[in-house]
């Protein structure tokens, strides 16, 4: 017996966008923008009360994925983090105590 090629519709391809509705009437949107650092997808999150102003902010955000303008995940490093783990991690092993 042979297997369908179509597909029924109900599933967007790896790495598309998609829009729902959870339980409490709130709609929700989903974007990937890249590869996290770790290897799994980086999928963003917006939600609203109308399914248009959801589609609204699921466009701008694929704008940004597209332009190379989407900011990484986590937090900023502080001045004062950085410079930790730059002693600690990366200066650390090759320079002198004395420097």
């Amino acid at each position: 017996m042979a297997r369908s090629t179509r597909n029924n519709g109900t599933r967007n391809p790896n790495g598309a966008s998609s829009i729902y509705q959870d339980k409490h009437g709130k709609w929700h949107g989903r974007v990937t923008v890249g590869v996290r650092d770790d290897g799994r997808p980086d999928r963003r999150h917006v939600r609203g009360k109308t399914k248009t102003e959801v589609v609204q902010k699921v466009r701008e955000l694929e704008r940004q994925r597209d332009a190379g303008r989407v900011k990484k995940p986590g937090r900023s490093w502080t001045v004062e983090k950085w410079l930790g783990h730059w002693l600690d991690n990366i200066a650390g092993p090759s320079v002198r105590r004395s420097t």
